[in-house]
């Protein structure tokens, strides 16, 4: 593994006539040849571009462009690192 990054997985549920928001802690780990979230893998080749957009602070959304489809992932903390480790690999392939 590369580098990882967390982000929070929200659920919505209705609990007693009541509107209830859980947040689960989960990773985006980065390999040589893909990307893991809790539920998928994004191979390298199948991913176009990695995007931030801050929200407020450091909260954002993390996006993943890929040849499926753009996914977004709500964090905390900025992931630079995780974009440039991204973009050093992909820099690398085009040698």
């Amino acid at each position: 593994m590369l580098c990882s990054h967390s982000y929070l997985k929200v659920t919505r549920r209705i609990q007693d006539n009541e509107q209830i928001y859980e947040e689960n802690e989960q990773f985006i780990r980065m390999y040589h040849d893909r990307i893991t979230t809790a539920s998928e893998i994004f191979y390298l080749h199948d991913i176009l571009d990695i995007s931030f957009k801050n929200m407020s602070g450091r909260n954002g959304f993390l996006y993943l462009h890929t040849t499926r489809g753009v996914y977004s992932f709500f964090t905390n903390a900025t992931p630079d690192r995780l974009i440039k480790v991204y973009q050093e690999i992909k820099q690398q392939s085009k040698r």
